[in-house]
């Protein structure tokens, strides 16, 4: 691992460049995944997409047990599984045998995600996507009990219902929700589990929301000691990229950075469906120029000067001791990937320092 006390994991959305085939999306992914471990990398997170050049990979599961066979210490993250797209007891069942494979280094992100159609063609309604979430994470959790178990819910159930087998990670593999909107933060406030948060949220929304979950768990009966854990496993997330050079940085990830946010913007259009309700502000996700998203912190990208800079003033505003790092742009060259990857373990992780949590 890096030395320090926070974890740097990579997050892989597997986007397809224009100019790329689907096959060299995966071997240029694949390389750097397979690299990430020898570089003191805590996780790579794999998101789960349908039915578009936006995210190539519609089963995680797959490509982390293809990863898992050739690490040793590494984590793999689904970042995130699309429940509602489910059924909980047939996802329970795939991710229990992963993290048995894996040797009990699976971590489990839950989103809503998903287009119109994906919801349309796996028979689901947006609409019950957050009724859909909070009822699947219980279900889940009660199949990797390792016990017979009855549940009644709106809608699914069983009856004396034993899953098999059990996952490696007790109780279960570390659970995390998606959270770019705060009726997500407030879901797993609720329900007691850390959040995940993409790079588009506003910091001031990150504050807020922060404040918001604390109340809201407190609510919900969580002592405070209970919530700084929890915090303290949130994620948190920066496109990144390091060079040498400034405008070297620059050069390399401005065409693959925009065509990243112009595939974005259409995913998202009210063209596909727009979002699940009650979601993120879609107009973050106005196509602006390159700069302005630089200015917004959104990505970081320059000299590990820059990026060091750049993310400790990410870290000290959102408290946050956890991040993934989107290195893995549409179309940028691997070997340039591959630098960027070894110039952060080398150069940027050491000298990170992250906030102390607490009320």
């Amino acid at each position: 691992m890096m030395p320090g006390t926070m974890d740097f994991g990579l997050f892989f959305l597997m986007q397809r460049d224009d100019a790329w085939s689907e096959r060299a999306v995966y071997d240029s992914a694949l390389e750097q995944m397979l690299a990430a471990e020898s570089l003191g990398y805590h996780s790579v997170w794999i998101a789960e997409h349908h039915f578009s050049d936006y995210g190539l990979c519609p089963a995680p599961p797959v490509l982390a047990s293809f990863v898992a066979a050739r690490t040793a210490t590494l984590r793999l993250g689904m970042g995130v599984s699309l429940l509602p797209l489910h059924h909980p007891v047939d996802l329970a069942e795939q991710l229990a045998t992963l993290d048995i494979v894996t040797g009990g280094r699976l971590d489990v992100g839950i989103g809503r995600g998903g287009t119109l159609q994906d919801y349309q063609t796996f028979r689901s309604e947006r609409a019950d996507a957050r009724l859909r979430i909070e009822e699947g994470i219980a279900l889940m959790q009660q199949c990797w009990t390792g016990t017979p178990f009855d549940f009644k819910g709106q809608f699914h159930s069983a009856e004396r219902l034993h899953v098999r087998p059990r996952p490696l990670q007790r109780p279960h593999p570390p659970l995390f929700i998606a959270c770019n909107s705060e009726d997500s933060v407030l879901s797993a406030a609720r329900i007691g589990l850390p959040t995940l948060s993409s790079f588009f949220v506003p910091l001031d929304d990150l504050q807020r929301r922060r404040q918001r979950y604390r109340e809201t768990a407190r609510e919900a009966g969580r002592s405070d000691t209970e919530i700084d854990a929890l915090e303290r496993q949130a994620w948190g997330m920066r496109v990144v990229h390091v060079a040498a050079d400034h405008d070297e940085a620059l050069r390399a990830t401005e065409p693959a950075f925009m065509g990243y946010q112009r595939k974005m913007a259409v995913l998202r259009s009210d063209a596909t469906g727009g979002s699940v309700p009650n979601s993120f502000d879609r107009s973050l996700l106005r196509l602006r120029s390159f700069h302005d998203y630089l200015d917004d912190g959104w990505a970081l990208i320059g000299t590990p000067d820059e990026v060091r800079d750049g993310l400790q003033r990410y870290l000290d505003a959102s408290g946050l001791q956890r991040v993934m790092l989107l290195m893995a742009l549409p179309g940028l060259d691997t070997a340039l990937a591959l630098r960027s990857m070894r110039l952060f373990a080398d150069e940027v992780a050491p000298a990170m320092t992250p906030v102390a949590h607490g009320a």
